[in-house]
């Protein structure tokens, strides 16, 4: 087991991806701690992977007391933190630009912006004392080269890439290393909404050259090889893992949904 005694902290881990990240850290061996703002997730989480490795705390990544205080018990609970998987995140109602609602916008850069800088010094400060530490940044590929209908969202991952080759930059020197993944459209998470319905995951396999969406367990794959010593010399940089869709021009969604209408 390639995580036998590391103790793993994922953001917004009691449910989608995180939650599938969090059942693939256990079952290698890690002690997995977990936030999320929804109450009743953390408590189907606990009692669906109740043990002595298992912590899933309430706690809003954009509230700095209530990550602190999710670092404290994670640290009184195991006595460190091995890995960071900064996952949470949110995204915004599809909107164009110039009808993007102030608010909207405000709080998408209020939790992926802000949150995540949060978290990454929280978490960053005590592997720095402890003198190692991964952090995996889950970033996407969006960020890259843009989405319409999603400014919010891609100028928060964008910036989450920036942080992720500063933190490197600024952090490697005291053993702490830090990339991002960047994925393409994965077939659950956030788009779990989207996959219900089938134009949907055909408009999406559409703008992959491989003409498909990614597996939850192709994403997890991922994050546990770079989570892993195999790739303890990927550092300060971002994974895309997209099927090729970076630079490949199709329809964009909002563009599909605006023709329905």
């Amino acid at each position: 087991m390639r995580f036998q005694g590391k103790v793993v902290f994922i953001t917004g881990g009691a449910r989608g991806l995180g939650k599938a990240l969090a059942k693939a850290f256990l079952d290698e061996g890690a002690s997995v701690g977990v936030n999320g703002r929804n109450r009743e997730a953390l408590a189907g989480f606990e009692e669906e992977l109740k043990g002595s490795h298992v912590l899933a705390l309430p706690a809003d990544i954009s509230n700095y007391e209530e990550m602190s205080a999710a670092l404290k018990k994670v640290i009184e609970t195991w006595g460190k933190i091995d890995i960071l998987i900064h996952n949470a995140g949110i995204v915004n109602p599809l909107s164009p630009s110039e009808k993007m609602k102030k608010e909207d916008f405000d709080r998408v850069i209020d939790v992926n912006v802000k949150g995540a800088f949060y978290v990454l010094q929280i978490f960053g400060r005590k592997m720095i004392e402890q003198g190692s530490g991964r952090i995996i940044n889950i970033s996407s590929q969006v960020a890259l080269f843009g989405e319409k209908g999603f400014l919010p969202y891609t100028i928060s991952k964008a910036a989450l890439n920036v942080m992720t080759t500063t933190l490197a930059y600024e952090w490697s020197k005291h053993g702490v290393t830090v990339c991002s993944l960047a994925p393409g459209f994965i077939k659950g998470g956030m788009n779990e909404g989207l996959i219900r319905k089938q134009p949907f995951v055909d408009h999406l396999s559409g703008r992959t050259p491989l003409g498909r969406m990614a597996t939850v367990e192709e994403f997890v794959s991922t994050v546990l090889f770079l989570a892993s010593d195999q790739a303890q010399y990927v550092n300060g940089t971002t994974v895309v893992m997209d099927g090729g869709m970076t630079g490949y021009t199709q329809e964009p969604l909002l563009d599909m949904i605006m023709k329905g209408k």
